[in-house]
């Protein structure tokens, strides 16, 4: 025993060195509760397994027990660094800590029917970047969030193979800043012409957000080919909404510039500044839809030793990540809008690979490896919504105590570097300019939760 478990370490600290230099931060969670956590999502077949059930509902008709319940709260920090080439300044992100809590039950009714409900969180991406950061005119500011709660329902068709399907609402939040510059004329109250020409730029923080509910459901399989062997199958319907975002000005005005963008603005510049902010306010910019991907999970579960199972998962993530357009302002002299909008995703395939080691009655051992393929066009990467290839690494483990379990989990993720020349630019009176200035995108995540599960 005490050698397998020598392995088992040694194992996940060379998996967790390896995944380092190629790892990077997503936009969706491995799960919301600490087993989850724990096996890097990795546990659409792990039948016996209530946690496993919020990722395929088919589960449900395995567990052992006639009902259980459980309940696990936690946090998620992530941070982004941009570092200028020309400098070596490195800026970080702010706003970075976010909690998490996940809920399940379940309670067979009969010798084919179980019924669950979950509550989970799918999606999760927040930050706020530095005054100065170089691409802040591309969007310096974003908090969005999934809180999904589904009532499950699971059939046993045969001993070996069940069905399941969840359906419910989730509620979806986006917030979102964009850093944005206004010419300044001579009579701020009057529309810019010949006569009443620019006369230095104004810097203003523009943000807007909203919440919505929608719909949501989930479908799974379940196949035990024999004791030792089960094949699962999970989707994750992704979830769509129409916005009705709610604009306006974030903060005072970031700075006073001359027409070229960079020099010193001229003399009441800053009177005129106040006046034309005053005349102008924030509209939503444009189509406020927000949809994020489904997601499709095929899983094999391999119990090779009596108290050791591991587990690996294919998952296809669909490219259907679209979140609304930056907020526009209406000036006297019309509306400005920003140069630039979130990039959309592109569909991409994960793997996911978790270990489990009991230990006599009371101790359980968890270990779970994840990687996915690049989610944004590395051409239009930039830091809020990320898109790297990525990868995480976590641990955990679960103590019986109480009459029923204890459990942590704990996932880290890093951000792969990537050099961009397109995040950079400058904001004069002839409006946004790129200025291929090299800059290179870093960050890292840790997610870590803890939960008590009871069965009875």
């Amino acid at each position: 025993m005490a050698q397998v478990v020598r392995e088992m370490i040694g194992m996940g600290l060379i998996l967790g060195v390896v995944a380092l230099p190629v790892s990077a931060q997503s936009i969706a969670l491995p799960a919301a509760d600490p087993v989850g956590i724990a096996r890097c999502g990795a546990q659409v077949a792990y039948g016996y397994s209530l946690e496993a059930a919020a990722t395929n509902p088919a589960l449900l008709a395995s567990l052992r027990e006639k009902g259980g319940v459980y309940l696990s709260a936690g946090i998620e920090v992530s941070a982004t660094q941009q570092t200028m080439e020309s400098t070596q300044q490195a800026l970080f992100s702010f706003d970075r800590n976010r909690t998490i809590a996940a809920f399940g039950l379940a309670r067979r009714l009969g010798t084919g029917l179980t019924l669950g409900l979950k509550l989970d969180e799918p999606y999760l991406r927040h930050g706020s970047l530095v005054d100065n950061a170089p691409s802040r005119y591309l969007g310096d500011g974003i908090d969005l969030s999934a809180r999904r709660l589904e009532g499950q329902a699971a059939w046993a068709l045969t001993p070996n193979v069940s069905v399941g399907l969840g359906f419910g609402l989730a509620r979806l939040s986006y917030a979102s800043t964009s850093v944005m510059r206004f010419g300044v004329p001579n009579d701020p109250t009057s529309l810019i012409s010949s006569g009443n020409p620019v006369n230095g730029l104004v810097e203003q923080r523009v943000g807007q957000s909203a919440d919505k509910v929608v719909p949501s459901y989930s479908l799974g399989a379940r196949w035990a080919l024999n004791p030792r062997w089960t094949l699962g199958f999970a989707y994750q319907s992704g979830l769509k909404g129409d916005l009705a975002m709610k604009a306006g000005f974030r903060d005072a005005n970031l700075g006073l510039f001359a027409n070229d963008g960079l020099s010193t603005p001229p003399i009441g510049a800053d009177p005129r500044a106040a006046t034309l902010l005053a005349a102008s306010h924030a509209i939503p910019g444009g189509p406020s839809t927000l949809e994020l991907p489904a997601q499709m999970t095929l899983g094999v579960r391999h119990r090779n030793m009596p108290f050791m199972t591991w587990e690996a998962d294919l998952r296809w993530t669909s490219g259907s990540l679209n979140v609304p357009t930056f907020a526009a302002v209406q000036t006297p002299s019309g509306v400005v809008t920003a140069p630039w909008e979130l990039p959309h995703g592109k569909s991409h395939l994960g793997l996911d690979a978790s270990a489990e080691l009991e230990l006599g009655k009371s101790w359980t051992l968890r270990a779970g490896l994840s990687f996915d393929q690049r989610s944004v066009e590395p051409a239009v990467t930039e830091p809020l919504l990320g898109g790297s290839p990525a990868a995480g690494f976590s641990f955990g483990a679960g103590y019986r105590v109480w009459g029923g379990q204890l459990n942590v989990g704990y996932q880290f993720r890093q951000s792969q570097d990537q050099d961009t020349t397109h995040v950079n630019g400058v904001w004069s009176s002839a409006g946004y300019r790129p200025v291929g200035t090299r800059v290179r995108m870093e960050g890292e995540g840790h997610l870590v939760a803890l939960g008590y599960k009871m069965t009875f």
